[in-house]
C-alpha cells in the first residue's frame, strides 16, 4: 500500500479535551466522509461498569466534531450486552438530552439483517445476520476503547463492530456454528465467567495469572512455544485464526468511516471485560480504521503488523497497518507509547499466522477472497 494514512494522537489529562483535539487534527479529513445521517457505534460490553464501555465525555467530544462537519442527525447503535439500559445506566442519555441524537438498539430494535459469510474452524462456509442499520449507514463511525481481548489478542474499533451482528449469530465469528464454544461442563463454566460481578472480575483476573504462570512453566512463551501447545491449545487456536479471518470480512461489509479510540483509561491483560485498568490519557482518531487500530496498538506496546486481523486486513487492501506509512500528527508514538500486558491467552494467540500458513485443516490462508453481504428481509 503506497498511500500515507494520517491518524491523529493526543495525550491529554482530560477524556473530553482530548478526544476533541484528536478530531480537531483531522478536520479536513472528517469534512470529506460525514453525512447528514451519522450512524455512531460506541462498545458496551457491560451496562453497569463504567471501564470497560463507552464513556459519555467520549460521546460528547464525537458529537460535537461531527456536527461542527455537517452532521445533522446521529443515531447511536449498540448490540453489546443490554445497550437500551446502558444508555441511561451509563448517562449517555443525559449526556446527549437536545441534541438530535437517537438511541438505537440492535439486538431488540433491529428488524432488516444482510447475510454475510464467514468460516468456521474447519473452513467450512458459515453464514451469519448482519444489522441492515449497519450496513446500510452513510457514514459509521466506530467510537471503541483499547483494550487487550481473549480471542484476537486486541480489541479496538474494527472489533467494535461485532456487534452489530445478530445476537444469536455472534459466537459465528469465533468458528462456531452455535452455543459459545464449549462442550460438556466447560460451556456452563464460560456462561458463568460472562457475567459483571465483582466476583468474576476477580476470579478472571486470578485465572490469568495462574494460567501466565503455567504456560511460562511449560515453555509457552519460548521459542519452541508451538510444539509445546496441547490438544486443547491447538482448539483454541483455531478460533483464533477463524476470529482473525471474520474480522476482516467483517470489515469489508461494515467498514467505519471514522474511527475514535479512547484510551484516556485502557485495559490490560483480561480485556474485554475483566481486564485491568491503566491510565494512557489518550486519544487517537482517524478516517482508516486500520491505520488508527494500528497506532492503538503500537501505543500499548503491540506490533500492529502481528495482530492477526489488522495485518490480514492491510493484505487485503482494506487499511494501512504499516507504522511507516502513517502519518501521525499530534504527539508523537514515541512519547506516549507503554508496555501493556498482553491477555494471558498470548501464548497460544500468538500462534495464528503459523496455524494459517499450515494450512492443517483446509482453513484458507492470508490470501482470501472476501464475501460481500447480501440482502434478507425479515420473515
Amino acid at each position: 500500500m503506497a498511500e500515507v494514512t494520517r491518524v491523529a494522537l493526543v495525550r491529554s489529562d482530560r477524556r473530553r479535551g482530548g478526544i476533541a483535539q484528536a478530531l480537531n487534527l483531522i478536520a479536513d479529513d472528517l469534512r470529506r466522509v460525514v453525512t447528514p445521517d451519522v450512524l455512531l457505534k460506541p462498545n458496551f460490553v457491560c451496562q453497569t461498569r463504567q471501564l470497560p464501555s463507552t464513556h459519555p465525555e467520549a460521546m460528547a467530544a464525537t458529537l460535537d466534531a461531527l456536527f461542527a462537519s455537517g452532521a445533522q442527525n446521529v443515531k447511536i447503535a449498540e448490540g453489546a450486552s443490554d445497550a437500551t439500559a446502558a444508555y441511561k445506566a451509563l448517562g449517555h442519555e443525559a449526556e446527549c438530552a437536545g441534541r438530535p441524537v437517537t438511541f438505537f438498539d440492535i439486538n431488540k430494535q433491529e428488524t432488516s439483517w444482510d447475510i454475510m459469510r464467514l468460516r468456521s474452524v474447519d473452513g467450512s462456509p458459515l453464514e451469519t445476520r448482519v444489522s441492515r442499520t449497519i450496513t446500510s449507514a452513510t457514514c459509521r463511525v466506530s467510537l471503541a476503547l483499547m483494550k487487550t481481548h481473549v480471542t484476537p489478542s486486541l480489541t479496538m474499533s474494527l472489533k467494535n463492530m461485532l456487534s452489530s451482528i445478530h445476537p444469536q449469530d455472534r459466537v459465528r465469528m469465533h468458528g462456531y456454528a452455535g452455543g459459545n464454544g464449549a462442550t460438556g461442563w466447560k460451556r456452563p463454566i464460560i456462561e458463568f465467567l460472562k457475567g459483571d460481578t465483582a466476583f468474576v472480575t476477580l476470579l478472571t483476573r486470578l485465572q490469568g495469572r495462574v494460567r501466565r504462570l503455567i504456560n511460562l512453566t511449560l515453555g509457552k512463551y519460548g521459542a519452541s512455544g508451538w510444539d509445546r501447545l496441547s490438544p486443547a491449545d491447538m482448539a483454541f487456536l483455531k478460533s483464533v485464526a477463524a476470529m482473525h479471518q471474520n474480522l476482516v470480512t467483517l470489515t469489508e461489509n461494515v467498514k467505519p468511516h471514522i474511527s475514535v479510540l479512547d484510551g484516556f483509561v485502557a485495559m490490560h491483560r483480561e480485556g474485554p471485560k475483566h481486564g485491568t485498568p491503566i491510565k494512557l490519557g489518550l486519544a487517537i482518531a482517524g478516517t482508516d480504521p486500520v491505520a488508527v487500530d494500528a497506532v492503538g496498538a503500537a501505543a500499548m506496546g503491540f506490533d500492529p503488523m502481528r495482530i492477526g486481523y489488522l495485518k490480514l486486513a492491510h493484505d487485503a487492501g482494506l487499511g494501512n497497518a504499516e507504522l511507516s506509512r502513517i502519518e501521525i500528527v499530534g504527539d508523537s508514538l514515541a512519547s506516549v507509547s507503554r508496555k501493556c500486558v498482553a491477555h494471558s491467552n498470548d501464548a497460544v494467540q500468538r500462534h495464528w499466522a503459523r496455524y494459517l500458513a499450515s494450512n492443517s485443516t483446509g482453513i484458507p490462508t492470508p490470501h482470501f477472497a472476501l464475501a460481500k453481504a447480501k440482502r434478507q428481509h425479515p420473515k
